[in-house]
């Protein structure tokens, strides 16, 4: 069933400009969130069978990351249309049929924000902005940017009468242009990213050869404690000044249990629908035989061409974190490499062809570099997944120093 049969919509002629003031943002019914997850899987929902994707999508609704509110669904319609429903309260039995002009969803996460007045670091809300689709017939009228337009001013409505969210972040497949003149600011936007070998090597000392090994590949015991830990680097690395410029605001998006997991179960249902089971492994960790001092990474496998087009499918790791900021250079180039052969290897067996970390660490990338076996490339995203912020207290998103810009925030 393709998207554009699964519900009758007015014609885009028959529809008012999106100036007029019928055109509002709102919360979707059940069948017209629905109706959003057709429209879009056409273009997102490749690897997926129809159903599939629409079980994925109700899926996502009750994981942890979702709960309490932690989701909301926007489409952008017309109140003059004369399938309007009479009321708004997600009744599955409301038949009325909206014309679905546009439509989003904005996820909840815990935050921080450093005053560099005072140095207090303040805990927050962020919203991260996901799914922004436009169904072909309606496109070329201006409504996608009126939807970003008036969900920017709600936001920043909300954080006018009550100090929330303090900023959004939204990745950009389209450019930089578009989202920046709503308010989200494309900022640091690099990666490096390496092939996958015909027959990666083993990490050395492999996890299973002795008690004493210092890679571990990580799973799902592992993630609430190394969450916690690296959250409390976190908060003393935002704590600081930036070193370059101490006057300005650095805000960062915690990588906390439920954003990891978030990822995890996500991809956990994609491979489970591609291949017929789950991931078991989520990341790798070096520990240093010398102090103890861990470096960990968590990773995700991303399938656009299912089994059957490895050459479309990647793992990005979501996460690098160093322990001790004084590791020495050594022991952290035996941590990048045991690091990024574990996720070679788990990219071979997943049919994933390329592996990808965004805004490395300059010492992180420096010792990828010198890694030759990887040969690894840098890269500055200029169209695809552009991480772009969305600050709503005094001054420019451009100003601000957004700490531990990495994939995990991505959604």
């Amino acid at each position: 069933m393709s998207a554009s049969a699964s519900a009758s919509s007015p014609p885009a002629s028959s529809l008012p400009p999106s100036t007029s003031p019928t055109i509002t943002l709102t919360n979707p019914t059940p069948k017209e969130r629905t109706r959003t997850w057709l429209y879009n899987q056409t273009e997102w929902g490749n690897s997926l069978t129809v159903p599939a994707y629409l079980e994925r999508e109700e899926y996502l609704l009750s994981i942890p990351l979702a709960r309490n509110g932690g989701i909301t669904n926007w489409i952008l319609t017309d109140t003059s249309s004369s399938c309007s429903p009479v009321n708004n309260n997600n009744d599955d039995d409301d038949d009325g049929e909206r014309p679905v002009l546009a439509a989003c969803e904005t996820l909840r996460k815990r935050a921080l924000v450093r005053d560099p007045a005072d140095g207090t670091v303040r805990d927050v809300w962020a919203y991260g902005v996901a799914s922004v689709f436009t169904n072909k017939e309606f496109r070329g009228r201006g409504y996608a940017g009126k939807m970003m337009e008036l969900l920017r001013g709600y936001m920043a409505g909300q954080h006018r009468e009550t100090g929330e969210p303090a900023f959004s972040v939204l990745f950009s497949d389209i450019g930089k242009q578009f989202y920046a003149k709503h308010g989200w600011i494309p900022l640091e936007n690099t990666q490096i990213e390496y092939r996958v070998r015909e027959n990666p090597p083993e990490p050395e000392p492999s996890s299973s050869s002795s008690s004493s090994s210092i890679i571990t590949l990580l799973g799902d015991e592992h993630i609430p404690e190394l969450a916690e830990r690296d959250e409390e680097l976190l908060r003393k690395e935002i704590a600081k000044p930036n070193p370059v410029n101490p006057s300005k605001v650095r805000v960062a998006v915690i990588p906390d249990l439920d954003a990891l997991q978030w990822h995890f179960y996500r991809e956990a249902f994609i491979c489970n629908a591609a291949f017929g089971r789950k991931p078991s492994v989520h990341g790798a960790l070096y520990t240093s035989p010398s102090t103890g001092s861990r470096v960990w990474a968590w990773f995700e496998r991303n399938h656009y061409g299912g089994p059957e087009k490895p050459e479309k499918n990647l793992l990005s790791f979501l996460r690098f974190v160093i322990e001790d900021e004084h590791i020495s250079d050594e022991e952290l180039s035996e941590a990048v490499v045991g690091i990024f052969r574990a996720a070679e290897k788990e990219a071979k067996d997943w049919k994933c062809s390329k592996v990808e970390i965004w805004n490395p660490n300059p010492r992180v990338r420096k010792a990828a570099e010198a890694a030759t076996e990887f040969q690894t490339t840098f890269v500055v995203r200029q169209d695809k997944n552009l991480a772009s912020l969305n600050w709503f207290g005094e001054g420019s998103a451009q100003d601000l120093d957004w700490v531990a810009n990495e994939r995990f925030e991505w959604c």
